[in-house]
């Protein structure tokens, strides 16, 4: 007969439901920020519209990026990535740029737009730096109205404007004013639109569906002359589709996610993490329909070999590195942690239990009483 777990003891596999089910959140909250985030959007775009008829010509539509869109969501359902799909009076062709993998060019027919400026002896070409500066202007210009927004239940939220777009989101902060505990975060980011044929020749296209893309304004990630020209590509809907029907990878995807939050790994944003998981997906050598658990530790150890080797190819465009920008002392110090929790979840998976503390320290995740 095996010996009984001490009560402050999980099996491997029952800790590591508990913290699903801890960093998950009910779905009547899902609800209720659903129907308040759809409504300050609403107004949020109405506005602007509203102030700037370059914007209403040009307003193409939402569309949701990020975790929610992956159903990878953890904890508040209180963030959320939106594309704002813009049209311009021209004919736009993506063009990569030599020696700066992962980058594009956009290249217009005519100049009639402020965000078309001409570059000399390279023809008319959509410029980030305008598009950052016009959304900039409209947003800060409509701010005053966009400090009283009704939602249900008696809701009421002002915005406050808290990033300006220099990275390339514009990010706005909604707070309930009769409980200012409750928040929405908002990123907005000025998004063009392409078939997937408008694909650029020499990158290799993943499987989409028939689905469109986005160019996102990116300024280089290495220090060298800025160019402001320089884009990136950006296929949520793709990504999707490598994820699509398979609930224990991301469930696996979830637990990394809380297990950076808990272990000051904030560096490695939301997309590095998802990158591991589409290369593996594409390499077709992993069971997804292994536990979540077991999925993790093998994920985690990718991660690992990843930040030692600095090394995370970018899923769209692989001759980009994704961890570029990580300093050496911010590789190493990643490279000790992960390989500290490599090391205790693969003792605790073949010793069968996960502790309380555990689960803390890991995770974040508290047991209750």
């Amino acid at each position: 007969m095996p010996p009984q777990l001490p009560e402050s003891r999980f099996t491997f596999g029952e800790g590591i439901e508990y913290a699903l089910k801890k960093i998950a959140f009910p779905e009547n909250t899902r609800k209720t920020f659903n129907e308040d985030a759809q409504m300050l959007e609403n107004a949020f775009i109405n506005e602007i519209s509203s102030y700037d008829e370059m914007f209403r010509a040009a307003f193409q539509g939402l569309s949701l990026g990020g975790s929610y869109l992956d159903g990878i969501k953890i904890d508040l359902p209180d963030e959320f990535d939106m594309h704002v799909k813009i049209q311009l009076p021209c004919t736009l062709v993506p063009v990569t740029v030599p020696k700066r993998p992962g980058f594009m060019f956009l290249r217009a027919s005519t100049g009639d737009s402020p965000c078309v400026k001409h570059f000399d002896n390279e023809g008319h070409f959509i410029s980030r730096l305008a598009v950052q500066n016009w959304f900039r202007s409209s947003i800060t210009a409509v701010m005053p109205q966009l400090q009283r927004i009704r939602c249900k239940d008696g809701r009421v939220y002002s915005l406050t404007y808290t990033a300006h777009g220099t990275g390339v989101a514009h990010t706005l902060l909604a707070t309930e004013q009769r409980n200012p505990r409750r928040k929405i975060w908002f990123d907005f980011v000025p998004v063009f639109e392409f078939a997937p044929n408008e694909w650029p020749r020499d990158l290799k296209r993943p499987k989409n569906d028939g689905r469109n893309w986005f160019a996102v304004p990116r300024k280089y990630d290495k220090p060298a002359t800025p160019d402001p020209r320089s884009f990136v590509p950006c296929a949520p809907h793709w990504e999707r589709l490598v994820l699509h029907k398979k609930q224990n990878l991301k469930d696996s995807l979830r637990l990394m996610k809380a297990l950076r939050n808990a272990n000051e790994l904030s560096g490695l944003v939301s997309y590095f993490l998802k990158s591991i998981y589409l290369h593996e997906v594409e390499k077709g050598t992993t069971n997804w329909n292994q536990a979540p658990g077991r999925i993790l530790i093998r994920m985690l150890i990718n991660l690992l070999h990843a930040v030692r080797l600095n090394n995370l190819p970018f899923f769209l465009a692989p001759d980009h590195n994704n961890l570029d920008k990580l300093s050496d002392k911010c590789r190493r110090e990643y490279v000790r942690i992960l390989n500290k929790i490599v090391k205790k979840l693969i003792r605790r998976r073949d010793a069968n239990y996960l502790t309380k503390d555990d689960l803390f320290k890991i995770f974040g995740v508290e047991v209750d009483n």
